[in-house]
């Protein structure tokens, strides 16, 4: 489960750093950790919380926008787990099931990330 950064990019959709806090329920525990980038497709999450790869993650996350913050609930899973040299959680890569958020959410996604 030990991960490092990988040698070459492997991710579908470029990501872009942020500085957002998230309210998260990761499989059925409740946190609230920043987000260090987001994407179309996944985010990365700097939490302490454990977890395995494939627990589901449901993220409650207010974007940024010319009109007002944006509300949306993220929802994926668990794809990566990083840990530092001494085996310590750092992170955590969460990939979304589009199929599983409103197509408001991923819309507030798209014109984000769009913007950015």
């Amino acid at each position: 489960m030990k991960t490092t950064a990988p040698p070459t990019e492997k991710r579908g959709a470029a990501r872009v750093p942020v500085a957002l806090t998230a309210h998260c329920r990761i499989g059925s525990r409740y946190v609230r950790d920043p987000i260090a980038d987001l994407s179309v497709i996944g985010l990365y999450l700097r939490t302490r919380e454990p977890a395995r790869e494939g627990t589901p993650v449901r993220v409650a996350l207010a974007l940024p926008h010319s009109h007002g913050p944006r509300f949306c609930m993220l929802v994926g899973n668990v794809a990566r787990i990083d840990r530092d040299g001494h085996g310590h959680l750092q992170g955590l890569g969460v990939s979304f099931a589009e199929e599983q958020m409103s197509a408001l959410d991923v819309d507030a996604l798209r014109d984000f990330i769009g913007a950015r």
